[in-house]
């Protein structure tokens, strides 16, 4: 089959439920295929008998040590039909050259099994999403431009408090449109309802019980798999119209230091027109004390560098710090630890004295 020819006669049916339906000739049969992508499974349809054929129940295997494999393990359940060996091979050859991570209910129904018929099947598989992904970003850079901010920082610093603060602030006070958006999979205790939340789409607690990963393996893992579904995100976020976007991150520190996932979706983002900030939550605690404020200073330049978006450091929970013995109690001198900055009394005694 000649791949360019078959594209020609490609139909596409985009709705908002992400069902894509197209037909082609694949060595010379009529071959219709269905593709639904939903947030727990993928359903796809092969058909060329204008029927649905068998159809199988496939699952990814996690090994017992809850590493995550890079080459995935697969499970296939003939849930209709009659036995056919044939039809099993093409389905679990299918499956594993797509590396479909999703649980997967597939229907095959072929004249030909052969290797060269499905290679033709895989590469309509992958050209159908990359035209469906291609045309969602055309869509969205017809759109408007967009503004917000995504709020970042260690565990327990506030940033949930914050968005919830700044929504009711732009809402009541500056009557603007704004919306949060939940980009934590841990996230249990939000004082406002997210526009979005992606916990509709993977938490931390089920990757917990189902891969056997830690707090923090998990959050890794959420928010390789929120990468992996950006369409997700971005279908949803063109949605929302006209209005300010808080973005509330989770709290591990090393997602935004050295792991990738989260700067690869907002360097997305920022490409389809959404200019973001980030506020970077600090609690004012660590201003204390020198060893931890330096820790804190260099936490933010690593966060900064590696996120490569416009960048404001924000002291949190100031009014419940506790000052130390002989400390002057006020917030001047809190900030006095800036590089060239003095306070009142420092400035009288350099001036005057």
């Amino acid at each position: 089959m000649d791949l360019e020819t078959s594209l020609t006669t490609l139909s596409l049916n985009n709705s908002p439920s992400n069902v894509n339906s197209f037909a082609v000739s694949i060595r010379g049969n009529h071959t219709e295929i269905v593709l639904s992508r939903f947030t727990n499974y993928i359903n796809l349809i092969i058909t060329q008998f204008e029927k649905i054929g068998n159809l199988y129940q496939i699952k990814v295997d996690q090994p017992d040590n809850g590493f995550v494999i890079s080459d995935p393990i697969y499970t296939i359940t003939t849930v209709l039909g009659r036995d056919n060996l044939e039809a099993e091979v093409a389905a679990r050859y299918l499956t594993e050259k797509l590396k479909i991570r999703k649980p997967l209910l597939l229907s095959l129904s072929l004249k030909d099994f052969s290797k060269s018929t499905l290679n033709c099947v895989i590469e309509l598989y992958k050209t159908i999403k990359t035209h469906s992904r291609m045309a969602l970003v055309k869509r969205t850079k017809k759109g408007e431009t967009h503004f917000g901010q995504i709020v970042i920082g260690p565990p327990g610093s506030g940033k949930t408090t914050y968005c919830g603060r700044v929504y009711d602030f732009y809402k009541d006070k500056l009557n603007r449109k704004v919306e949060v958006v939940n980009l934590d999979p841990a996230n249990e205790n939000m004082n406002y309802n997210p526009k979005i939340d992606v916990m509709k789409l993977i938490t931390a607690e089920d990757v917990m019980r189902s891969l056997n990963l830690g707090p923090n393996g998990a959050l890794m893992y959420c928010m390789e798999y929120l990468e992996e579904n950006f369409d997700w995100l971005l279908c949803q976020l063109l949605e929302i119209k006209d209005s300010y976007l808080i973005f509330d991150m989770p709290g591990q520190v090393e997602l935004y230091t050295h792991h990738g996932s989260i700067k690869n979706i907002f360097e997305k983002l920022e490409k389809l027109s959404y200019h973001l900030c980030a506020v970077h939550m600090v609690d004012s605690h660590y201003c204390s004390d020198p060893p931890k404020f330096i820790s804190t200073l260099l936490l933010s330049l690593s966060t900064m560098m590696q996120i490569a978006l416009p960048h404001v450091n924000v002291l949190s929970k100031a009014n419940g710090y506790i000052y130390g013995s002989g400390e002057e109690r006020s917030m001047q001198a809190l900030l006095s630890c800036a590089v060239g900055a003095r306070t009142e009394s420092e400035r009288f005694d350099a001036d005057y004295m």
